[in-house]
């Protein structure tokens, strides 16, 4: 089997923002990246270089590209971010077979009562958990956020003192965009954060949901999950490439290893080409990242569940070919560019044809013979059905008739999953608002293999136009591929605010055409069936992300139709999407950690589906809700039960003990009630026990060899228990 992968991962198979401003369906994108004469991307140096992503298996293999002309712009152990020369691209594909290699996708743009529905108010008061001691808040957490348009001078980035609680600030800049092909990063932390530049891209997303998971309200009621965080904060603009969201995440998790402090990190992006089984080029990246304790990531499911932008045929049970058209995603008309993934469950593989649709008489004018593509042909000889540009040739030349352009088709079996993968991708010059003809296809696998079609949400969708057989597309395969990382919390939203006012009086609502009905599930929450070891649906969890307030970009204020606060000079507004709701869900586990600093991945899903609240609408959809919407409160809650040795984190009121330090070593701990048997003991927040005493009565002296910190002390007795937390200086 020929090992390269040929899987071409180009523009179209776009990453993207997912969020939408209130009141505005706006999807933050690029353009897409030009087609070239063959197969690659006209990025980076100049028009004869293109960005690559390489999975080596040998150094050798490595350092004869270098020799031929590669320059290595990013590397995390075996996965290698280069420029190659142009013309070097098919000879890479056709001779080196110890490389996996993809070209990098692009990425696209994902308080107050959603802190309330959601626990979090009381995580903040510590009601019957530590009640009238020290309150969650994320202190002694970082929390990374991973995104475009941050401005570290807005003032829910300080404290109540007005003291920046960035840790450190990262503005990347892209090998494919930058004039030297080279991959850069400008760091900045609390000694030059003066002088660290805004990142005004994006619509100020970054600054958006980096105030959901850990923003200060400045007084405003519309301060974070957990605003006493500390934060590690990656901007990269609006170009968002693959090499950029893999350092930002690896800079923030090496942070958080040399504070060592626990870190949770947001990602409110994601792309929903890719085979959805944890084994895309990111996907997979992410999932190798080392599982350490106290490291979670947090990706947004997606916004796209109702783009109508994927397919799913088992051609098993039904033989007949899919068939459906390319329309433009916010016009509904035909698409200049289109693209679509096939992906097999195995190595079977599909077959495509193309039409030619008359939008007007609703009938096709012309279908192509089906082609497939063998998986020993050379990336050079991929299958070109239309080129207008007179260099490849056309396997259809009636095309010619109807489009200017090319559309060609590239298949393979890929090595990480052994799935077989049909990619159709087309760019057309006369096609757009006012045409008449769209570009159609047929999928069919005499083989009766089950497949599974997406296309770029952020572009275009599938569409029938009234042609008799063909159909549309759903959302039912929308999940974002970044989710099925084996890696990953994976976040979709619900709506808990209804409306809001805006800082001039008027009145906004829930768009339950869009967003759904109020307690909700978001009507565009991307979803979708998991084809990874793990299985079931996405995502796991569902946050508040409707109508969420949170910091936004002075600079773009009068963009803004939905400001509702304003505190010299810096604002606050709504926005919508699941890039709301991931944040929010970060916030909620670095309150988590606060309490158990040594949390994984695989306990935090254990948390959530014991403890995230159900109703009507989760149960009535569950391959779009997962465990249901989370629950701060009843989370912490079961932190202490399960992880900490609690049997109740609700004490009764004679048990709530007066706690005073004798001494650096040394604890006086009165009841208001006397008992007969009752035991005392301090943990870490780790769990580790440092100190225990047996007693009776009402007074207990504990000595401790406890450095400086926050510490559990859990009081069990005859009459109940108590948990409390403490601080030692």
């Amino acid at each position: 089997m020929n090992r390269f992968h040929k899987s071409l991962l180009l523009a179209l198979c776009s990453v993207s923002f997912v969020s939408y401003a209130d009141n505005m369906s706006i999807q933050y994108s690029m353009d897409p990246v030009r087609l070239m004469k063959q197969p690659g991307l006209e990025l980076g140096k100049s028009a004869t270089h293109v960005g690559v992503i390489l999975t080596i298996e040998n150094e050798s293999d490595l350092e004869s590209l270098v020799a031929k002309g590669a320059e290595v712009t990013y590397r995390d152990g075996n996965l290698v971010y280069a420029t190659l020369p142009k013309t070097l691209l098919s000879e890479v594909a056709d001779e080196v077979r110890n490389l996996s290699m993809s070209i990098p996708r692009q990425a696209y743009p994902t308080m107050d009562v959603a802190r309330s529905v959601s626990g979090v108010d009381e995580v903040h008061k510590g009601v019957s958990i530590d009640d009238d001691i020290v309150p969650y808040t994320g202190k002694g957490v970082l929390i990374g956020v991973v995104d475009g348009g941050i401005d570290p001078h807005h003032i829910a980035f300080t404290n109540a003192d007005g003291e920046s609680r960035i840790a450190e600030y990262i503005m990347t800049h892209s090998a494919y965009e930058s004039p030297t092909g080279q991959f850069a990063a400008d760091h900045y932390n609390k000694d030059n954060m003066s002088s660290a530049p805004t990142d005004f891209e994006c619509g100020g997303h970054g600054t958006h949901t980096a105030s959901v998971a850990g923003g200060y309200g400045a007084g405003t009621i519309y301060g974070g999950v957990a605003p006493d965080a500390e934060l590690v904060l990656v901007t990269m603009g609006e170009s968002l490439y693959d090499d950029e969201i893999m350092y930002g995440m690896k800079s923030a998790l090496n942070y958080g290893k040399s504070a060592k402090k626990p870190i949770v990190v947001n990602f409110s992006l994601g792309a929903i080409s890719g085979p959805h089984d944890g084994t895309g080029v990111m996907a997979s990246t992410i999932g190798q990242t080392m599982r350490r304790k106290g490291q979670i990531l947090c990706f947004a499911a997606g916004n796209d569940a109702k783009l109508q932008s994927s397919l799913e045929r088992d051609f098993s049970v039904d033989s007949t070919p899919v068939s459906t058209a390319f329309a433009q995603t916010h016009y509904g008309t035909p698409a200049p560019y289109a693209y679509m993934q096939a992906w097999s469950a195995d190595d079977k593989i599909t077959e495509v044809c193309v039409h030619v649709i008359d939008t007007d008489t609703r009938q096709v004018v012309y279908t192509s013979d089906y082609v497939s593509v063998d998986t020993h042909r050379k990336m050079s000889e991929s299958l070109y059905l239309l080129d207008s540009y007179g260099n490849e040739g056309s396997l259809f030349p009636e095309l010619d008739t109807y489009f200017d352009g090319m559309i060609f088709v590239v298949g393979n079996v890929i090595s990480q999953n052994k799935r077989y993968v049909t990619e159709l991708l087309a760019q057309l010059d006369n096609v757009g608002y006012y045409s008449r003809y769209a570009l159609g296809m047929s999928i069919k696998s005499d083989a009766g293999a089950e497949v599974m079609m997406t296309t770029s949400a952020s572009r275009c969708f599938f569409k029938s136009y009234g042609v008799e057989s063909f159909v549309t597309g759903n959302g039912d395969n929308s999940i974002s591929d970044y989710c099925t990382s084996s890696n990953v919390v994976a976040v979709g939203a619900w709506n808990a605010r209804k409306s809001f006012t805006d800082i001039y009086g008027n009145q906004g609502y829930l768009d339950e055409g869009y967003h759904g009905p109020h307690n909700g599930i978001g009507g565009y929450s991307s979803y979708g069936r998991n084809y990874g070891k793990e299985g079931g649906y996405l995502p796991h969890v569902l946050a508040p992300g409707t109508n969420v307030v949170a910091a936004v970009l002075g600079q773009y204020y009068e963009y803004y139709e939905s400001l509702v606060a304003e505190n010299n000079g810096y604002y606050w507004g709504t926005m919508t999407g699941t890039s709301m709701a991931c944040p929010f869900a970060t916030g909620v586990i670095a309150l988590w950690l606060e309490a158990k600093s040594d949390l994984n991945r695989d306990q935090v899903l254990e948390i959530i589906s014991a403890t995230a609240m159900t109703d009507e609408y989760t149960e009535d959809a569950p391959e779009r809700s997962g465990y249901g919407k989370i629950d701060a409160y009843n989370g912490l809650k079961y932190i202490y039960t399960n992880y900490l040795g609690v049997e109740s984190a609700v004490a009764p009121d004679e048990l709530k003990p007066i706690i005073r330090h004798l001494s650096d070593e040394q604890l006086e701990i009165v009841l208001n009630a006397d008992v007969v048997d009752g035991e005392v003991m301090m943990c870490d927040m780790s769990g580790n026990v440092v100190a225990t005493k047996s007693f009776s009565g009402n007074l207990v002296e504990l000595e401790h060899r406890g450095t400086a910190g926050v510490y559990i002390l859990s009081i069990k007795t005859e009459k109940g228990n108590s948990v409390n937390r403490i601080l030692v200086k």
